[in-house]
This record gives C-alpha cells, structure tokens and sequence, in this order.
C-alpha cells in the first residue's frame, strides 16, 4: 500500500502523502484555514515568509511540488494583470514617486509594495489550495463537510462545483490544443493581445459546462436526487492523534494571526519591516 497512488480531484498522487491520509475534516481545514492566513496577513514581508513556510511544510509532508508549474502561466497573467492595473490606474500615496500620468495616477515606492503584498496573497492562495486539491479525493469532500455539521445536499453541491472545476481545467486544455493545431499562436503580441487570443475559449467552453450540466441533472434525476430519510455511508474514516494536532494547530495558528493583526501593525500594510 505504500507506493500505491491515490486518483484526488487534480491528478494521481502518491500514497505515502502525508495529506493524503488525513482526515477529510482536516483537509477541509486546511483548505480553509490556508486561504484565511493569506487573507488576513496584508504585508510583503510576512507573506513572503508565510509562503516560504507552506513550500517548506508541502516539502516535509512529501507533497507533489512539481504540479506547481502548471499552474505558473496562469499566475504570470494574473501578475500582468495586477502590473497594469496598479502602474496604470493607482494612487497610493508613498515616499518617492517614481512615475506621475498624464490622467492624475501615479507609481509611489508604496504603489510597488502593494503590487508585491498583491502578488504573494495571489500566491500563497494558489500554492495552499493546490496542495490541498492534490490530496483531495471526492469522498473527503463530501465526509469533510458533513463532520463539520454541513448539509449533505450542501456538501455534494460543493463536491460537484469542484469536480466541474477539474473537468474545466481539461477542457480547456482541449480547447486550447484544438485552437494551436488551427494556427493559433497564443503566445504572440503582448498581454493584452494574448488575452484576447485566449478569449476565444470562452464560447466552447460555455457550451462543453451546459452540455456536462444537462447530463448531470438527467444523471441526479435517473438515481433519486436529492436523497430523501437517514443516508448511510459506505466509508468510515477514524480521528487519530496526529488529526487533532493537525486541526487544532490550524485553529490556533488562524486566531493568533487574527489576533496579532489586531494587536500589532507588523501584519497590516505596509507591515515590517517597512511600518
């Protein structure tokens, strides 16, 4: 069993992930807890630590990195976009100012800092939950939800908006394959004109969601959804200790940082060691 490998919502993993084998309620946690850290911590400096320490902590827990730099293109558009709508239409008062527009904007030493705070929350957000996803079957999901006292009905609808999300991530990869075997050169011009270019997927893609969405409510329809009396489950996942140190960690370490940011402007934009 230890070299098998685990089918989760992205891909195939190694069984001997230690996020594998954690309990779907810890999974949900961490998803949680992950994306909240991120959220409440505003400064470059701490971010930067913050996702150093989740690289660090993926690299201990013998998580799949590599699946990472799949996810880089899609970041690097984000990081573009961010650029520009920060160079271009900000004005965030700073020190030194580096560039003033014709129309009023201008580019501070605090405009450049907010673009990196930006960024590095951007990241850290999309390293955690892609750590998470890769060690995330659809049974955790469903098992996580419902130990925290969500509905089953609720549960399986998140479940499935995550499936069609994975099933997303394919069909664009089709699409985009398809567009590049028609001539299409997706990596021409500039920002702006490559996402234009990328654009075009959206009118096939809408139509591949409806299509899956049409067969998925015939499917629910066929077998009785939703489900009406007691439900009983097939899979029974037992706590074990590391499972409480895990999820009580993460309470902790959410309330401390919410805390020191009330406390302390160290979290709080701009933040040490710039505040």
């Amino acid at each position: 069993m230890g070299g098998g490998r685990v089918r989760t919502l992205f891909g195939y993993v190694e069984e001997s992930c230690l996020l594998t084998r954690a309990h779907p309620v810890v999974k949900v946690l961490s998803l949680v807890a992950l994306n909240v850290l991120a959220w409440l911590i505003e400064a470059p400096v701490p971010l930067a630590i913050y996702l150093s320490g989740l690289l660090l902590a993926a690299a201990l827990a013998r998580a799949p990195l590599r699946r990472l730099k799949g996810y880089l293109p899609y970041l690097l558009l984000v990081a573009q976009a961010v650029v520009l709508s920060y160079a271009l239409g900000s004005r965030i008062p700073g020190a030194v100012v580096y560039a003033t527009l014709p129309w009023g904007c201008y580019v501070s030493d605090r405009t450049l800092l907010y673009m990196a705070s930006v960024m590095l929350r951007i990241s850290c957000m999309l390293v955690g939950s892609t750590l998470v996803f890769l060690s995330l079957r659809d049974t955790d999901v469903v098992y996580g939800l419902r130990g925290l006292g969500v509905p089953f009905s609720a549960a399986f609808s998140l479940n499935l908006a995550l499936r069609f999300s994975a099933l997303f991530l394919d069909d664009y990869a089709r699409v985009r394959d398809a567009m590049l075997l028609k001539g299409v050169r997706l990596d021409a011009g500039g920002p702006l004109e490559r996402a234009r270019l990328l654009s075009r997927a959206a009118v096939p893609l809408m139509v591949i969601a409806i299509r899956r969405m049409q067969d998925l409510s015939f499917a629910l329809e066929l077998k009785g959804f939703p489900p009406r009396g007691r439900r009983t489950y097939v899979h029974e996942f037992r706590w074990s200790w590391a499972d409480t140190a895990a999820a009580a960690a993460l309470v902790a370490t959410t309330v401390g940082v919410a805390v020191a940011k009330l406390l302390s402007p160290l979290l709080s934009f701009p933040g040490w060691p710039f505040a």
